[in-house]
């Protein structure tokens, strides 16, 4: 099998002209590159991801900036994105920003330095400096579990957050529940706020929410700001029948407060999380929660993507997909 050796005979060349040409060196001629690349063909060279991106004008590097690679559920959606794009030939660049917005702005300034062929971004923070970064990148962008804000052109992939906030809160209105609390992420959070007021849209639209004494926005999003919202939540209302908590986690926190105060689950209080994550079913009783398809999301969004790296005249349409509600063990039918 030829090497860059066999490239560097071929053309009389040394081994770094060849090499500094398939890293497009400014130093290198525009002649010499060509000849390295008809070099390359001719040997039947196989050549590595820097030496076909100098053929195709590629990288064949994808970013991916996520805000919480220790949250399950972006764990998961990365690996959705990196099975797809790795079936056709990309490595992905992970950008963990642990939502800092410094972070992430430093990793779009780095996208264009590192000459990404695209990325795939789930931002927290969407003010005007990171839009204007992202107006600046001469790549093809994709939002993932975010939408587009206003000015740019970049398609999305995402939930209903609402509409699905909306579909939990209904269950448990259909089951007889009148009492029912609201878990929520931190209020900075796009779609903590959209299942907040999908909760409190849904309450107000059966007259049953006069204020805000049935809600606690916890300040964070794991199993022990589900247990410390639990127990506000508890001494705010202890009426309550049931409880909607913002994401997975969260409510796991909240059956693990109940259980510790030995308040049954469901005869006494119904929950209801929202994701999917492995944890629900696995926990010792099983959490009722709508789910995020995160591989049908993560896949979407990579393939959203290799269609823009492949036509950069296109924008695809974006993509919004239906969460649903998987019922378990957690919620019942209130007996009055």
């Amino acid at each position: 099998m030829a090497n860059i050796k066999d490239v560097a005979k071929h053309l009389g060349i040394s081994v770094s002209t060849v090499s500094r040409a398939m890293n497009n060196h400014p130093d290198v001629r525009e002649e010499t590159k060509l000849q390295v690349m008809e070099a390359i063909r001719a040997l039947n060279y196989r050549p590595n991801a820097i030496a076909r991106g100098l053929i195709n004008k590629k990288t064949y590097t994808i970013g991916l900036m996520i805000p919480e690679i220790s949250d399950p559920f972006f764990a998961g959606l990365a690996n959705a994105v990196e099975d797809t794009l790795s079936k056709k030939g990309y490595q992905v660049v992970y950008g963990n920003t642990n939502r800092d917005p410094e972070k992430e702005k430093q990793f779009l300034s780095n996208a264009i330095e590192r000459q990404f062929d695209g990325l795939i971004i789930t931002p927290d923070f969407l003010d005007d400096s990171f839009k204007e970064l992202i107006s600046s990148l001469d790549m093809p962008v994709v939002f993932l579990r975010r939408r587009t804000p206003p000015g740019l052109s970049a398609p999305y992939v995402d939930v209903d957050h609402y509409e699905a906030a909306t579909e939990a809160v209904n269950y448990l209105i259909g089951m007889g529940h009148r009492q029912i609390g609201f878990i929520g992420m931190p209020e900075s959070s796009f779609t903590g706020i959209q299942r907040l007021l999908g909760y409190k849209d849904t309450m107000w639209k059966h007259g049953l929410l006069s204020d805000d004494s049935n809600i606690v926005m916890s300040g964070g999003r794991n199993i022990d700001s589900g247990r410390k919202a639990m127990s506000k939540l508890y001494e705010k209302n202890p009426n309550i029948t049931a409880v909607f908590a913002g994401n997975d986690l969260l409510g796991i926190g909240a059956l693990e407060w109940l259980a510790q105060h030995k308040i049954a689950v469901p005869d006494q209080i119904s929950v209801i999380g929202f994701d999917n994550l492995e944890y629900t079913e696995l926990h010792w009783i099983q959490l009722t929660t709508m789910e995020q398809p995160r591989t049908e999301m993560g896949a979407k969004a990579a393939e959203l993507l290799l269609q823009m790296v492949s036509d950069k005249e296109m924008t695809p349409k974006s993509e919004l997909i239906k969460a649903k509600l998987i019922v378990r063990q957690t919620c019942k039918v209130l007996q009055i």
